[in-house]
């Protein structure tokens, strides 16, 4: 369990049992899974039986499961949500998915999203899911949406000579995995999951142009005013599965955000530096902490008390992908406010 999750665990008891605690009508929490029952895959995929826990989890506490387009629809604007509102989603395609996952949403009846890689299905590649289970599928509830068409990250550039040729090769990669999913199925219109959750301003730039809604794989609770160019999700795979961190984490609510500068995640610097503009908020903010991943709680620079402030890993950062975290409790309700920023690291990535 990571260190805030260890900090907020001591209040597990009171989230477990929380009754009638209300959410706004445009807030939700969006879940998502990648393999399930494969042992030879810890760190993406859960177990069966915590898989069922969680589904037995959201219908014995009161939980909505909605489609992940009436999230969108509340994050634009254009809808609202039930209280409790939570999406599953499941990324890739593999073939566990239909075989372990599928049965036991479409007995619950909850709607679920998968993200799909199309060029592997197409390919027909072992652990996939064909076509033809998708169709079956989706006439049992299931729905099915872009994740680029040959998984490849977004942000990194093998064999890309210019920007302008990434550009034009993330382009493709998303037209071309849309127009199979419109051949086969009848997909998710105008959303997207970045691959590996890697993305920058280019490209977010890029996926706006294109009418698309993308969703990363920094943790967080979503609400009406989120960044529709990079929605959070929180990952439920390997350590992170548990039921006491499914609890805490489908309870949680948006930590309202103004303005994060800079916003785009990748970066050269090893303690890269971010300041975030918090908007009008009922979170206790004299009880927020924030963590970097794999190096504990950081303190917190308040630049403008209760409203912005800023925060650098303590150490330096490894190449790759990092994140922080950041939580304060709610007003009432044992609930906490979640915001993630995420960090991808690399010497090679910029100018």
């Amino acid at each position: 369990m990571s260190t805030e999750l260890l900090r907020l665990a001591a209040l597990a008891p009171c989230v477990l049992l929380a009754a009638g605690f209300s959410a706004a009508a445009d807030e939700a929490v969006v879940m998502m899974y990648h393999r399930f029952g494969e042992v030879g895959h810890p760190s993406t995929s859960v177990s069966v039986e915590q898989f069922e826990g969680h589904l037995a989890y959201l219908a014995d506490n009161g939980y909505t499961v909605v489609p992940l387009s009436e999230v969108v629809a509340a994050v634009e604007g254009r809808g609202e949500l039930p209280e409790r509102a939570v999406a599953i989603t499941v990324e890739d395609a593999y073939l566990s998915a239909a075989t372990q996952a599928h049965p036991r949403l479409a007995a619950r009846g909850y709607p679920y999203t998968v993200f799909v890689a199309t060029d592997f299905v197409d390919a027909r590649h072992p652990g996939y899911m064909s076509w033809s289970q998708m169709r079956e599928m989706e006439e049992q509830g299931a729905t099915f949406a872009n994740r680029g068409a040959s998984h490849l990250s977004f942000v990194h550039r093998p064999g890309v000579a210019s920007e302008m040729d990434r550009m034009v090769r993330v382009r493709g990669e998303i037209e071309r995995a849309q127009a199979r999913l419109q051949d086969e199925l009848h997909p998710l219109e105008g959303v997207l999951a970045y691959p590996n959750g890697e993305y920058d301003r280019s490209v977010a730039d890029l996926v706006t142009e294109l009418g698309y809604v993308a969703f990363g794989q920094h943790s967080g609770a979503v609400g009406r005013g989120s960044d529709r160019r990079a929605l959070p999700r929180y990952s439920m795979a390997g350590t992170f599965a548990g039921i006491d961190d499914f609890a805490l984490k489908v309870a949680t609510r948006p930590l309202p955000i103004v303005a994060v500068k800079p916003w785009d995640p990748v970066t050269s610097s090893r303690r890269p530096r971010v300041e975030v503009t918090l908007g009008a908020t009922d979170a206790r903010l004299e009880r927020l902490r924030c963590f970097v991943g794999g190096q504990g709680e950081v303190e917190l620079e308040w630049l403008e008390p209760g409203r912005r402030f800023a925060v650098v890993p303590p150490t330096e950062l490894t190449e790759g992908r990092a994140r922080v975290n950041c939580t304060a409790p709610a007003a009432r309700g044992y609930r906490f406010h979640w915001f993630s920023h995420p960090w991808l690291v690399s010497s090679e990535l910029l100018p």
